[in-house]
């Protein structure tokens, strides 16, 4: 994750999101970013990944742990947190309810500045892979990508060396410069102003097309 040390962040996950969130929050503390918060939404605390690690010493002060008991009438009330618009970055993961809920929060906020990613049933999902190529555009030379690769991958077995870190599309270290081609961003660090020029290569694809999709990459 590229962290801008002006940007408070803003966490929100219920239990099926936290794993990515996790991951965002270590990265912040390990580049010494100490402005940021996380809501936290489980039924219960046996229900509550993590529970360990976000209560202990080096999260609890940046943690609000919720639980519901699965009442909606118990649900958090999120419209304290978002009725004033600030600078900070918000990035929603988990549930339909949840990230409906801060949808409904948050229209009235910039663009570009809350973040989804759902993982519940209901919302768009990402297409099932399939095969494409990259054209680096320093040497023209084209790599293919298989259904079964990620591009960071062809990009490595074509011997060419890429930094990366999570894998996961989650810490930013992968990310590339987008020249051309129509890319289904899978990442969630990226804004969407940012997803015009640039993309993470080990999540993200080529959108598939009746033709073989061709990615122009800045490398």
């Amino acid at each position: 994750m590229t962290v801008n040390p002006k940007f408070e962040y803003v966490f929100v996950a219920s239990q099926e999101g936290i794993a990515p969130i996790v991951d965002m929050m270590r990265s912040l503390k390990s580049q010494g970013h100490q402005q940021f918060k996380l809501i936290y939404c489980t039924p219960d605390a046996a229900s509550t990944p993590f529970l360990d690690e976000l209560t202990g010493a080096e999260f609890s002060p940046h943690v609000t742990l919720h639980h519901d008991h699965g009442n909606p009438d118990q649900a958090f009330d999120f419209w304290p947190l978002f009725e004033t618009p600030t600078q900070a970055q918000v990035y929603c993961y988990g549930s339909k309810d949840l990230m409906e809920a801060v949808t409904d929060m948050t229209g009235h906020w910039p663009a570009g500045a809350v973040h989804f990613e759902n993982t519940g049933t209901g919302i768009a999902s990402h297409a099932a892979n399939t095969a494409f190529t990259v054209r680096l555009n320093k040497s023209g030379r084209v790599i293919p990508v298989s259904a079964e690769q990620s591009i960071l991958q062809a990009l490595r077995a074509a011997g060419l060396q890429v930094t990366s870190s999570c894998e996961s599309g989650t810490c930013g270290s992968c990310r590339t410069g987008l020249l051309g081609g129509l890319v289904e961003h899978r990442d969630m660090v990226l804004s969407d102003d940012e997803r015009a020029h640039n993309i993470m290569v080990c999540v993200s694809r080529a959108l598939p097309g009746s033709a073989l999709p061709e990615l122009v990459l800045d490398l």
